[in-house]
C-alpha cells in the first residue's frame, strides 16, 4: 500500500483541472451571455433537449461538488497508513495556513483590480443583461469594502469563518473546503482503523444524517463520500471496468452531472421527483463525482489517457484559475466589453471579453502555480521538523 499510496494519483489531478475549467466556462457563460444556462430552449424538439444537456455539462455546483469528494480522496488516504496523533496534529494545524495564503492573494488581487476598473462590472452586466456579472458574481462590493486592508481580512478570516466573499465570490467554497477537512482528519484516521464495513458505513450514514441539508453544513457528505473511496481505494476494493461498463457508467455520471434543480428538463425529472427538500443537489453529484473516479482509476484506456502530461498541467492550474478568473472578468473582462462594444456589436464584444479574460487568467495563473508548490513545500518542511 505504501508504494501506491505514495505515488501522485494524476488521473484525478486532471479531473480536478477538468472540474475548474467547468467553473471558469460556467462563469464566462454567467458573466457575458444575457441568457446563461438556466433557460430550456423549446420548438425545435430533440435539439432542445440535447442543447440544454450539453449546457447542463456546464454545471458549476457539480464541479465543486467533484473538488469536495476529491479533498475528501485526497485528505483521507494517508491515514490508510499512518494514524499517529501527531500526524492527524500536523494535518489540522497546516490546512488553514495551506489555503489562507492563496485566498490571501486572491483577494488583494481582485482589490487591485476592482481599484483599477472600477464598477465597470456594474455597466457591462447591465448591458449585457447579466444579472451575475452586475452583481459582481452575486457578491456586491459596497465601497466600504473595497480596500486592501478589507481584502486582507476576508482573505485571511473572513471566507474562513463567516463565507464572506466581497472580493472574489467563488471563494464561498473555502470555509466548507476548510471545515471539511477538519471534518475529514477525524473521522478518516477512525474510519481506516476500524476493519468492519457494516459499522463504517453506519458512523458514515449516522454524520451524513447529523450532517443533514442545511447550507454549509451538509457538504461534508461530500468530502464522506470522498473517504469511502480512499477506503476502498486503499484496500484494492475499487472495481474495474471493461469497455462496454465504462461506457454506461461514463454515460450514467455525465446524466447525473448535469442536474440541477432549477432547470426543468424532462429527462430529469425521476432524479426531482425523489430529491427531499433542501441543498440536495449535491448529493446527486456526488455519485456522479464518485462514479468519474472510479472509473478513471478502474478503466485502463481512461487511467492512461489521464495520466499524461496535460492532466498533470490542469491539475497544477486548477486551484490558482479558479481563485483567478472570477476577479479578472470583473475588471479585465468588463473593460475589454466595453470598449469594444462600439466596434464589434454586443455579441462580438462579450465574445472578446471572455476570450481575453481566459488567456489573462491562463497567464496569471502559472506565476501562482509557482507560489503554491513553494508553500506547500514550506509547510511539508515545517510539519517534518515538528
Amino acid at each position: 500500500m505504501a508504494g501506491r499510496s505514495s505515488q501522485k494519483l494524476i488521473p484525478l489531478e486532471g479531473l480536478r483541472g477538468i472540474a475548474a475549467a467547468i467553473v471558469v466556462l460556467y462563469h464566462l457563460v454567467l458573466g457575458f451571455t444575457p441568457k446563461g444556462v438556466g433557460k430550456v430552449p423549446h420548438g425545435h424538439g430533440v435539439f432542445d433537449v440535447i442543447f440544454q444537456f450539453a449546457l447542463g455539462l456546464l454545471n458549476g455546483g457539480a464541479a465543486v461538488a467533484v473538488f469536495f469528494v476529491l479533498s475528501g480522496f485526497i485528505l483521507s488516504l494517508p491515514f490508510a497508513r499512518d494514524r499517529r496523533f501527531s500526524r492527524i496534529l500536523a494535518a489540522l494545524l497546516k490546512r488553514w495556513p495551506r489555503l489562507a495564503v492563496l485566498t490571501l492573494i486572491a483577494c488583494l488581487f481582485s482589490w487591485a483590480m476592482i481599484s483599477w476598473s472600477g464598477h465597470h462590472y456594474r455597466v457591462a452586466g447591465h448591458v449585457i443583461g447579466a444579472g451575475w456579472l452586475a452583481s459582481h458574481g452575486n457578491a456586491p462590493l459596497s465601497p466600504h469594502h473595497l480596500s486592501w486592508v478589507g481584502a486582507v481580512y476576508e482573505g485571511l478570516i473572513g471566507v474562513f469563518t463567516r463565507g464572506q466573499v466581497h472580493f472574489d465570490s467563488p471563494l464561498w467554497t473555502m470555509r466548507i473546503e476548510l471545515f471539511g477537512s477538519f471534518a475529514i482528519f477525524l473521522a478518516a484516521p477512525v474510519l481506516f482503523a476500524i476493519q468492519n464495513w457494516p459499522l463504517r458505513l453506519a458512523l458514515i450514514a449516522l454524520a451524513m444524517a447529523l450532517a443533514g441539508t442545511t447550507y454549509p453544513v451538509t457538504y461534508i457528505s461530500d468530502f464522506l463520500v470522498g473517504t469511502v473511496l480512499a477506503i476502498l481505494f486503499a484496500e484494492d476494493r475499487l472495481p474495474n471496468f471493461t469497455n462496454i461498463q465504462a461506457a454506461i457508467t461514463g454515460l450514467l455520471a455525465l446524466y447525473l452531472f448535469s442536474f440541477t434543480y432549477e432547470q426543468s428538463l424532462l429527462i430529469h425529472a425521476p432524479i426531482k421527483a425523489i430529491m427531499p427538500a433542501g441543498d440536495t443537489s449535491h448529493f446527486i453529484w456526488d455519485i456522479a463525482a464518485a462514479l468519474t473516479i472510479m472509473l478513471l482509476l478502474g478503466h485502463p484506456w481512461l487511467k492512461r489517457q489521464f495520466s499524461k502530461s496535460w492532466a498533470v498541467w490542469l491539475g497544477l492550474l486548477s486551484f490558482p484559475v479558479y481563485l483567478l478568473h472570477t476577479p479578472i472578468m470583473l475588471s479585465v473582462g468588463a473593460s475589454s466589453f466595453l470598449s469594444g462594444l462600439n466596434r464589434f456589436g454586443e455579441a462580438g464584444s462579450a465574445m472578446m471579453a471572455a476570450i481575453i479574460s481566459l488567456a489573462i487568467t491562463l497567464l496569471c495563473a502559472v506565476p501562482l502555480i509557482w507560489v503554491d508548490r513553494a508553500w506547500t513545500r514550506v509547510l511539508a518542511n515545517i510539519s517534518r521538523r515538528g
